[in-house]
C-alpha cells in the first residue's frame, strides 16, 4: 500500500494535513460480496484496498445470515430455464435477465470455489452435498453451510477472511467511508474516518461498493441482523446516491415469517379458525411459497381478524431457532408465527459488468439493485453476493488497468471535512428508533398513499435532524443515523411511486398487480440534492 499525505490550505489560510492511501481498486464493505470482489480484483493483478467499518467475519449481515446457498443444476431435473423462470416468478418480473443469467452461469463454479476457500457444506453419508428444496424453488437447489464445530452456527466469513488475507489484499478495518470523491464525472477515491474521527483520503482508479443494504430499516428485525455488529444502515445506498448513481427496486422490502425453519420441517400454518392458511394463498406450494407470499398471508390473516397464526408442531417435526440460541421446538408445542424484516432487494442499479450508472463505480451484494427485483428465493442472496462480487472485482481491476489515476478534488475533501465537523445534541439512537417505528407502521408489509405521504414528511424532518442537529460524539453513529434516514425516504418514495401490489411490495389502495408496472422505479439525486423519481424498463434480453 502506498501511503503519502495530502496537504491543503483552507480558505482562511489554515493548513490541513490528512493521511492518504493509494490503491488501484478500492472495495468498501466487509461481507461476502466485498471479500469476493477484493479477492478477484487482486487475482486480476490490481493493488486492492478493502475498507470495512467493522471487522471482517464479524460485521454486517453475512456472518450470521449466509447459511443456505442455492445453486442451479444440482438436481437432475433442474435446467437453466427452470432456474431463471423460478427467479423471475419470485422477482415478480422486476429483475434484469442478463443479471439473473449470470447467477445461473456462475452458480456451480462459485459453490465449488467456496469449498476451496474453506467453507464447509453439509454432506450426505457418501460425501456428496446435501441438497434441499427451499422457498420459491421448483426443485432441490440449496446447499447448507456447516458450522466449524458441534452446535456452532455456520459463519462462512471466517474462512473467507483467511482467504482475503492469504491473497495479500490490504485491509483497513474500523474505518468508515463517508463520501465518494470524483473528478471529471468519474469516481476516483473516497473520504473516510476512523472511529476517533481522524480523516483518511483514499485514492483509487475504481471503486467497488459492497457495504450492504439497510437491514436495520424497521423496528422488528430478523434474528440474523439484530446484533449491533450487523449495523447495515444504508451506508452503501447513500454513498451511491450522493455520487450520482441510480437506485432501483428499494420499494421491495422482504419480510419473512418466523421461525424461518418451520416449512423445512413440514410446518402447517393455521389461523384461529383452525384453517391451514396457505391453502387460500398458494395451494400448490403451501408453506414453501415465496417469502413475500408467506409474509402477506400471515399479515392478512391477522389484519382480517382470523389471527393469531400458529404452527402446531407435530411429533417428529423439529426446527431450530437462533433466538434463544439452541432452542428447539418439539412435537406438541404451539408456536406463534410472527413477521420480521430481513432486507430490501434493491440498491445501486448495475449492469452485467456490475457497473453502476457512474463511471468507475461498481456495486455488488445488498448495495446493488436490478438482480433480485420483487423478492428472492431462499439461498439466492448468497449466490448473488458471490456472483457479482466476482464480476465487480474482475471488471473494476480491468477498468483500473485501462485508465490513468485522476487527481483528488481538494474542494470535495474540504467540503466533507466541514460537513463532519458540525455538532448537535440529538441522540443518533433516538433518530434511528423513530425512523424504524415510522417505517414499520406506515411503510411495511402493506402501505397506502396516505400512510406513505405522511411517512415521507416525518422522515424528511428526521433527515434534517440527522444532518444538522445530531450529536457527533460518535461519528460512526451519527453517520449511520443520517444514512438510515435517507434509506428510509428512498424506500418510502419508491413505494409511493409504485401504484400496484407485486411481490414484496403491497398497497391496500392498489391491491392488484398491473402489467404496466413491469419496470424499475428509479431514484436519483437531482441538481438541488433532492430525490428524483422515474421509471425504466427492466432488461429482458439475456446476453
Amino acid at each position: 500500500m502506498n501511503i503519502d499525505s495530502l496537504s491543503m490550505t483552507h480558505q482562511k489560510q489554515q493548513d490541513w494535513k490528512m493521511e492518504t492511501l493509494s490503491c488501484e481498486v478500492l472495495v468498501i464493505g466487509g461481507g461476502s460480496a466485498a471479500c469476493r470482489a477484493a479477492i478477484e480484483a487482486k487475482k486480476a493483478g490490481a493493488r486492492v484496498l478493502l475498507v470495512d467499518k467493522g471487522r471482517i467475519s464479524e460485521s454486517g449481515s453475512s456472518p450470521s445470515a449466509l447459511v443456505g446457498f442455492s445453486v442451479p443444476l444440482l438436481d437432475p431435473e433442474d435446467t437453466d430455464a427452470l432456474f431463471i423462470g423460478d427467479w423471475l416468478k419470485a422477482a415478480g418480473g422486476i429483475c434484469d435477465l442478463d443479471l439473473v443469467a449470470a447467477c445461473a452461469r456462475y452458480g456451480r463454479q462459485i459453490a465449488e470455489d467456496m469449498e476451496k476457500l474453506g467453507v464447509p457444506f453439509i454432506t450426505n453419508p457418501d460425501g456428496s452435498w446435501f441438497i434441499s428444496k427451499r422457498a420459491g424453488h421448483s426443485v432441490r437447489r440449496t446447499l447448507q453451510a456447516r458450522g466449524l464445530g458441534p452446535g456452532v452456527h455456520a459463519n462462512v466469513m471466517l474462512p473467507v477472511r483467511e482467504a482475503v488475507i492469504k491473497s495479500n489484499v490490504d485491509l483497513l478495518e474500523g474505518v468508515m467511508v463517508t463520501r465518494l470523491l470524483s473528478n471529471q464525472g468519474r469516481v476516483n477515491g473516497a473520504y473516510a474516518v476512523t472511529a476517533d474521527g481522524e480523516p483518511i483520503i483514499i485514492k483509487a482508479k475504481a471503486v467497488v461498493l459492497a457495504a450492504g443494504g439497510a437491514n436495520r430499516l424497521y423496528s422488528v428485525l430478523c434474528d440474523e441482523v439484530k446484533d449491533e455488529r450487523s449495523r447495515t444502515t444504508g451506508d452503501g445506498w447513500r454513498l451511491a446516491f450522493e455520487a450520482g448513481a441510480t437506485i432501483v427496486d428499494v420499494e421491495f422490502t422482504q419480510f419473512r415469517d418466523s421461525p424461518p425453519a418451520g416449512p423445512i420441517f413440514g410446518a402447517k400454518y393455521v389461523n384461529a379458525l383452525g384453517e391451514r392458511i396457505m391453502e387460500r394463498y398458494d395451494p400448490v406450494n403451501l408453506e414453501c411459497a415465496p417469502r413475500y407470499m408467506m409474509a402477506r398471508a400471515v399479515y392478512q390473516e391477522n389484519f382480517e381478524g382470523r389471527g393469531p397464526v400458529v404452527w402446531h408442531v407435530e411429533d417428529g417435526q423439529v426446527a431450530r431457532s437462533r433466538a434463544p440460541v439452541g432452542h428447539q421446538y418439539q412435537g406438541g408445542q404451539t408456536v406463534p408465527i410472527t413477521l420480521m424484516f430481513q432486507r430490501s432487494t434493491g440498491g445501486a442499479w448495475i449492469d452485467s459488468n456490475a457497473a453502476t450508472t457512474v463511471e468507475a463505480l461498481f456495486a455488488a451484494g445488498e448495495s446493488s439493485g436490478g438482480v433480485l427485483g420483487g423478492d428472492r428465493m431462499q439461498g439466492c442472496g448468497f449466490l448473488e453476493t458471490q456472483t457479482f462480487g466476482l464480476v465487480a472485482g474482475q471488471n473494476a481491476a480491468r477498468f483500473a488497468s485501462d485508465h490513468e489515476a485522476l487527481e483528488i478534488d481538494e474542494t470535495q475533501v474540504l467540503a466533507e471535512q466541514a460537513r463532519l465537523s458540525g455538532e448537535g445534541t440529538q441522540d443518533p439512537a433516538e433518530i434511528i428508533s423513530r425512523v424504524q417505528s415510522v417505517m414499520w407502521e406506515q411503510a411495511g408489509v402493506v402501505s397506502n398513499n396516505d400512510r406513505l405521504t405522511d411517512a415521507i414528511a416525518k422522515i424528511g424532518a428526521l433527515r434534517s435532524s440527522a444532518e444538522n442537529l445530531i450529536s457527533k460524539q460518535s461519528l460512526f453513529a451519527a453517520e449511520e443515523a443520517a444514512n438510515l434516514t435517507l434509506a428510509a425516504e428512498l424506500v418510502a418514495r419508491a413505494k409511493l411511486a409504485r401504484e400496484e401490489t407485486r411481490s414484496g411490495h403491497g398497497r391496500t389502495d392498489f391491491p392488484e398487480t398491473d402489467d404496466r408496472w413491469v419496470q424499475h422505479v428509479c431514484l436519483s439525486r437531482d441538481s438541488t440534492g433532492n430525490i428524483s423519481v422515474s421509471k425504466q424498463p427492466v432488461r429482458s434480453a439475456t446476453p
